[in-house]
Formats: C-alpha cells, structure tokens, sequence
C-alpha cells in the first residue's frame, strides 16, 4: 500500500529477511505520527545464478527496494530469535556505564556459552529504571551476516534489534504474541522488562499448540513474567479461528495482528522495525 504524507521525515526503513521471504516496510515521521508509506513482501527464489541462499536473498532485496518511490536507504534488521539471548542487568548504584559495559561482558559469560569472539554485547536503558538495564548477546557471525545481505541488497544498516522488542512496539497493547506465520509457531511473552521466547515443533496440530502455550503461560506467570491475558495472533484466519476456540474456555483474549487495514500482514515484523528510531528510549536493541 502507498499513500502520501506533507512534510514527512523519512525513517530507516524495517528489513525482515527470512530465509523464505523477504519484507519492507518504508515509514516516516509526521505531524500526525507514525505513517506508513509502502510495504512489501517477495518469496526468496532459488535459481542457478546464486551459489547460496544468501545471495539470493540479497537480490530479493534488492528488487523490493528497486520498486520503492522512497529514497530511504538506511534500515534496521532484526537479530535471528535463535542467535541472541537478552536479560535484564542490576547496576549497582554508582556504576558508570564504561564499568557496566566491562560488567556486561562478564555477565555475558552466564548468559551463553559462546566464546567470547563470537559475542556481540549491548546494553540498553529501560524506561523508568534507573538501576537496571536491558542486556543482549548476539552472535556476531550472524549479525555480521546479515548486515553483509542488507548491504548487498543495496541498503545501509544503522541497527539491529531484537525480534521481541520489534513485536512488542508491533502489537502494544497484547502481553504476548504467536506467530504461526511459517511451520514452526513461535510465542514471544512480554516480560516486564525482559520476556521469553518459545519456538514450537513444526507443523504441530492446533490441540498440542494449545497445550503448549497452556503451559507457556503457566511458566511465564510462576516465574514472575508476566500474566499473559492478551494474545495477539499472526497467521491464517482458519488456524487463528481454531487456536481462539481451543483458548477461549481458559480465560485468553486471542485477536489477530491487524495493522491498518491489513489483517495478518506478513510484513508485520518489518513494521515493527520500522518503528525503532521513534521507539520510547530503552526499546532500542543491539
């Protein structure tokens, strides 16, 4: 969809690349708010020019990005789920942030067993907690993989963010989200400030994706999580039909991801990276 907005300041535009599919989202900041100007979404097509998935993922960038009016080049990526880790960090009182950087590295040590040239550390402010900061630790090999794709599509990346965080600003207003998107459903929960992430089993039928999540929510509240009420869902309207039924007697609010009018975009993760430079301070990842 494309529309047209007086006196937009154009933003980074959000680059989800999938190994299946691609999606941009182009945005901009107005008077009025956050707009969105363009949007798409390409299947990721194997052929015998490209010598690996990579390359050809680039060129489906690089032809997404060709057919935009926007001159916007910059981007923000996402980290793959599976490749970072994030949790909240204590500072204690203090504490400057060249010592919680020194700190966070050493803490990094408990979070992941990568040695520590393949660690990526960041730290980050939490809205209204001065004692406490966000923590993140990525792969580096990844990251650098993926801004090595972005930059080959003909894009500048500026940052990469954590996919919870993306979904988060995607969908404010559900404690959780699942998305049964592709065959392996995931379920991202909100944490306050930090949450958890639970990858599923591919092509896992409706009643065991239910108990799953059953159980899920469960966790997430014993542990002091969160107490997940609101589901925000993506995928199709049968499966989302289905999932609602199954959860609907236990008390769960499931609605499906709807961004302007468009339900279940697959560009819904783009959006959400596209959100990152407006985003409140301390929503900002790697």
């Amino acid at each position: 969809m494309t529309r047209s907005h007086a006196r937009a300041k154009s933003v980074p535009l959000g680059v989800d690349l999938g190994p299946d599919n691609v999606s941009v989202v182009a945005a901009a900041a107005t008077p009025n708010g956050f707009a969105v100007c363009e949007t798409r979404t390409l299947d990721v097509a194997m052929s015998p020019r490209f010598d690996s998935l990579d390359l050809a993922i680039a060129d489906t960038l690089r032809t997404i990005v060709a057919g935009f009016s926007t001159r916007e080049r910059r981007c923000i990526l996402a980290a793959p789920a599976g490749d970072v880790v994030s949790r909240t960090f204590r500072l204690p009182r203090g504490m400057g942030r060249r010592e919680a950087e020194r700190a966070a590295a050493l803490e990094a040590d408990a979070v992941v067993d990568w040695p520590p040239s393949e660690r990526l550390v960041a730290l980050d402010p939490i809205p209204d907690r001065a004692d406490e900061m966000m923590l993140s630790v990525a792969r580096n090999s990844t990251i650098e993989r993926i801004v090595t794709i972005a930059r080959a599509g003909g894009l500048k990346p500026v940052a990469v963010d954590t996919p919870a965080c993306a979904w988060r600003r995607t969908v404010p207003a559900a404690d959780a989200l699942l998305d049964c998107s592709n065959d392996r459903a995931s379920l991202e929960i909100f944490g306050h400030p930090v949450g958890v992430t639970h990858v599923f089993p591919p092509r896992l039928i409706d009643e065991r994706l239910a108990a799953g999540l059953r159980s899920a929510f469960v966790e997430a509240r014993r542990d002091g999580i969160a107490d997940v009420q609101r589901l925000a869902f993506l995928g199709s309207r049968f499966r989302y039909e289905s999932i609602e039924a199954l959860l609907r007697d236990d008390g769960y609010a499931l609605t499906p991801v709807v961004l302007g009018d468009a339900e279940a975009p697959p560009w819904a993760l783009a959006y959400g990276l596209a959100t990152w430079s407006i985003a409140v301070r301390g929503m900002r990842s790697l």
